[in-house]
């Protein structure tokens, strides 16, 4: 179609293409991300401009106070209250089975979202993955030896900070700092890089095998035990959810209790120091860190 401009990202195996209905100013967790045009893509998202509100016959199935999610024939809907324009006219994101979504945006104020395009927050990224048969967790990764590990735990537990640690004294690299995409291989548990990457803004396209996740606590020693069934709880409260819908629910619950089958949990006690790093990876590894 005239005038239409597309790009294609590439991030944990998963390929992503946009077509839009003109170019424009495209943020960092695209651009840093991108690849080359595809005939391929595992979802692909076009932006339709609107001059009337979507017109919705059945109440929301969950509504949160900024968004509502709708039920539809053709998919699921999500509408942004927040973006809702005078006359009624939506930003919404509709996801289909068949990997083909459309983003809403009024087309009256489409020069103002074209200065700077925030998509991330549109991609409905919770839903979309458990399509792809994958999922978030909120930690901080890195990759060494060509595997990942995680750091899980509470705001303020020292994710970020562990990561930095393994990335000066282990020369591991964080490909994330705020949320694992995780991806479930033929019952191989991958973990990679995304374009959710919160505040740390570290966009990598790499993914590699888990080798293992740490839950973390602050402590005057450093000291480290493996998880047994307590490991489901510590997780499941770190995974982006969707508590409203059951197959969402179903889907997410099943792949995480199948990835603790294969990939260990220690719980990490420890000081933002190498002798925590040092004890982290001999856990992990068997072996001592060598530089």
């Amino acid at each position: 179609m005239s005038g239409e401009y597309s790009c294609c990202i590439f991030f944990s195996g998963i390929t992503i293409r946009f077509i839009l209905p003109t170019s424009l100013n495209l943020p960092e967790c695209i651009t840093e991300l991108m690849c080359s045009p595809c005939d391929y893509a595992d979802a692909e998202y076009t932006v339709t401009l609107i001059n009337e509100p979507l017109q919705l016959s059945a109440p929301p199935v969950y509504t949160d106070g900024n968004s509502q999610i709708y039920r539809l024939t053709q998919g699921r809907l999500r509408v942004y209250s927040p973006l809702t324009e005078k006359n009624g006219c939506q930003v919404a994101c509709l996801l289909r089975q068949n990997g083909k979504h459309t983003l809403y945006y009024p087309a009256s104020r489409w020069d103002h979202y074209r200065q700077y395009w925030h998509c991330n927050h549109l991609l409905w990224g919770e839903m979309l993955l458990m399509q792809l048969d994958a999922f978030l967790l909120h930690s901080s990764v890195v990759l060494v030896n060509n595997k990942v590990v995680l750091f899980c735990g509470q705001s303020g537990a020292g994710k970020s900070t562990q990561a930095k640690l393994w990335q000066t004294y282990a020369k591991a690299e964080i490909i994330n700092g705020d949320r694992c995409l995780i991806t479930n291989k033929d019952g191989v548990f991958l973990g990679g890089g995304s374009i959710w990457s919160g505040t740390s803004e570290i966009y990598s396209p790499k993914q590699a095998p888990i080798a293992g996740i740490f839950t973390l606590k602050k402590s005057a020693e450093n000291s480290v035990r493996r998880l047994g069934i307590q490991a489901f709880s510590e997780l499941y409260s770190q995974i982006t959810l969707n508590t409203w819908d059951e197959e969402f629910m179903t889907k997410v619950t099943g792949n995480l209790q199948d990835m603790l089958c294969s990939v260990p949990v220690w719980e990490l006690s420890c000081r933002a120091d190498k002798e925590a790093v040092e004890l982290a990876y001999k856990t992990l590894f068997s072996k001592e860190i060598t530089i």
